[in-house]
């Protein structure tokens, strides 16, 4: 993965779910960062419902060669106050720091559509 921006993390707001929002941002020109950037959004669902959690504005890394508009697939862990997972597409991956969630552990996969703009 050779771009690094930033990404936030939402669950729904019921109190155990499977459904959740990742917001970005990825560069216009990645040789050039000076040009700005493109919000990215994926929204995902998952097997497995989860305990409510969030991240802090900003808060996780989203590395990645090129988000790719549409359908994907992931698969990633959750628990412990961290998240990461990975798309099938692109990839594109996104780890880091968590409020809430499961108190230990656990792996889940899912799928989702990316939209830019």
């Amino acid at each position: 993965m050779s771009r690094t921006s930033f990404a936030t993390i939402k669950a729904e707001e019921t109190s155990f779910y499977s459904k959740f929002t990742i917001k970005g941002e990825k560069f216009v020109n990645p040789n050039d960062p000076d040009e700005g950037t493109v919000p990215v959004t994926f929204n995902a669902n998952s097997d497995v419902s989860v305990p409510k959690f969030w991240s802090d504005p900003k808060g996780l890394t989203l590395l990645y060669d090129e988000v790719v508009s549409g359908y994907t697939s992931f698969r990633g862990t959750i628990g412990n106050g961290r998240i990461f997972l990975k798309t099938e597409k692109g990839p594109v991956t996104i780890k880091g720091p968590i409020h809430g969630g499961p108190s230990e552990g656990q792996t889940f996969v899912g799928s989702g559509t990316w939209i830019q703009g």
